[in-house]
């Protein structure tokens, strides 16, 4: 299969036309079917039907889409990689980052990096923390900014760091008004869990003790937790960072566990350990360990430098 025929592919899965795909392409729509049934034919499945006016994926389709996707971004980080070899100061840096660290930690972070490298281009890429490591073993991205350092022979921590978690709750929740809040009352409470690294997991693990909670509910991201809190709607433990101006406009309230105490949040920079030179990555890695514990709480580890 070829570069052309799975930029046509995702071109018609974007569009949803033969068509529209062919100018937008500024090919032919001839062109643009005998590519479609060339890559067809290789895989041994039909990857788009008629619907309608235009047309749509098969589920086979579906099923190869983001890979299609994803190998022309190993393609283009290739390409940028050649480029950023010989690149000077300019060049291309990606990073893949969870919503949370996204939104209160590189946002920041990278107006600081763009002041002192106006010149690179930086491609940003929000995927969940078990998400990463796929991206950076495929090249896709060149680092990651993940809850937990990934653990995988071929991928290497730059660096952690530590923020403090919070326990939160809407000021009229039943939990608010008790003097004490303790490691009991969490399991038969409605908590709204996301994942903030291994000693968070840790902690809910002990404070099941064994038990399946019947209340407790999975989601993310932390917009959707932020919102059920100020609806009335559970109790959450979150990044300090996170819901520090709803504490402060008094919207939500930080709890306190009397008999026990919160681990802290751990993010972790993480990048592949043999990869090809890539300055401009480097430069945003090192911007990124320089001004990150000063957006959290504290630096827990600096494991090596870019």
């Amino acid at each position: 299969m070829t570069e052309d025929q799975l930029l046509v592919l995702i071109t018609v899965a974007r569009t949803r036309s033969l068509s529209r795909a062919a100018g937008e392409l500024d090919l032919g729509q001839p062109t643009v079917s005998d590519r479609l049934r060339a890559l067809e034919r290789e895989l041994g499945a039909a990857l788009v039907r008629r619907q309608g006016r235009g047309v749509a994926l098969t589920p086979e389709g579906e099923a190869f889409l983001p890979y299609a996707q994803r190998a022309l971004d190993v393609l283009k980080q290739g390409a940028e990689s050649v480029r950023a070899a010989y690149g000077g100061s300019g060049g291309r840096a990606s990073i893949a980052v969870t919503v949370t660290a996204g939104a209160y930690l590189f946002a920041p972070a990278l107006v600081a990096f763009q002041k002192e490298r106006p010149g690179v281009e930086v491609q940003v890429r929000s995927a969940h923390s078990w998400e990463s490591p796929g991206l950076l073993l495929d090249g896709v991205v060149h680092l990651a900014l993940t809850s937990g350092a990934p653990v995988h022979p071929q991928i290497e921590t730059v660096a952690e760091f530590r923020g403090k978690l919070a326990l939160v709750a809407r000021s009229d929740h039943p939990l608010a008004r008790k003097l004490e809040v303790r490691k009991a009352d969490l399991l038969d409470e409605q908590l709204l869990v996301s994942y903030w690294g291994p000693a968070h997991q840790r902690f809910l693990e002990d404070v099941k003790a064994g038990e399946t909670p019947r209340r407790w509910m999975e989601l993310s991201p932390v917009e959707l937790v932020k919102g059920l809190l100020m609806a009335g709607v559970g109790v959450s433990i979150m990044p300090e960072v996170a819901v520090k101006e709803e504490i402060r406009d008094q919207r939500l309230e930080a709890l306190t566990l009397a008999d026990v105490k919160l681990p802290d949040w751990h993010i972790a920079l993480s990048r592949r350990a043999h990869r090809a030179a890539n300055p401009a990555a480097d430069a945003l890695a090192e911007v990124l360990v320089k001004v990150l514990p000063g957006l959290t709480d504290s630096s827990l580890s600096s494991l090596s430098t870019p």
